[in-house]
């Protein structure tokens, strides 16, 4: 839900803006917390723990998010768990967290080579045939509408057609985030903030935040 803020720690300037201010930041702090530990829809597990992985055998995860490049992982932790599905529920439309990138050393050999290899690689036609074969959701807005993009099916998520359902979320994106110079110091912050109350159980929601308001002004980020 961060991804769905258009300024969320720093104005477009890197003016830092104060963390126990932000009401944007404080809304979604309270939302997901809200969900996830009053109305108990969390596992309580940290994700990528030993504990998290083994709950796909066990029937201990009703529901998660499933970015595209999650379809795998999902998979691959519930071999043989049949009842997965894919649905376009999350909340305020689509996000992206932004992708990789390719890059060309000037120095090289064959530079010219190699960008135009990075093209064939980046192009419409090869990100499909990645996220058919891989689960990597294409980024050329060009492939949105391939045929051939809009009719894959995943057999393990009940035949769900993944290919028009990201396709559509994709299209909700109506936001791209400033990653302003301290985006991921404070995203850190934040996140550990939540997790003291949703995983760890070490805090209660006012008194973490509290203490995330506390390790920002630590960060001592500049003005």
């Amino acid at each position: 839900m961060i991804y769905q803020v258009e300024q969320p720690f720093e104005k477009t300037d890197n003016t830092v803006i104060p963390l126990d201010q932000y009401t944007d930041i404080k809304n979604v702090y309270d939302t997901v917390l809200k969900r996830s530990v009053d109305n108990n829809l969390s596992t309580h597990l940290s994700q990528w723990s030993e504990d998290w992985t083994n709950a796909f055998q066990k029937d201990g995860l009703a529901t998660m998010l499933c970015p595209p490049w999650m379809l795998g992982v999902i998979e691959g932790n519930a071999a043989g768990v049949t009842g997965w599905d894919v649905a376009p529920v999350f909340p305020g439309g689509g996000s992206n967290w932004v992708g990789s990138y390719l890059t060309v050393p000037t120095q090289g050999e064959h530079v010219e080579e190699a960008k135009a290899l990075a093209d064939w690689l980046t192009a419409p036609e090869q990100q499909v045939k990645a996220f058919n074969t891989k689960g990597n959701f294409p980024s050329q807005v060009e492939a949105l509408d391939s045929p051939e993009l809009l009719d894959y099916s995943n057999g393990f998520f009940n035949n769900a057609p993944v290919g028009k359902i990201y396709s559509g979320m994709s299209k909700k994106i109506d936001i791209q985030p400033y990653k302003e110079p301290n985006f991921f110091a404070v995203t850190t912050v934040v996140t550990d903030a939540m997790t003291r109350v949703d995983v760890d159980k070490t805090d209660i929601a006012q008194a973490s935040r509290d203490k995330a308001v506390a390790e920002f002004t630590q960060l001592n980020l500049q003005k």
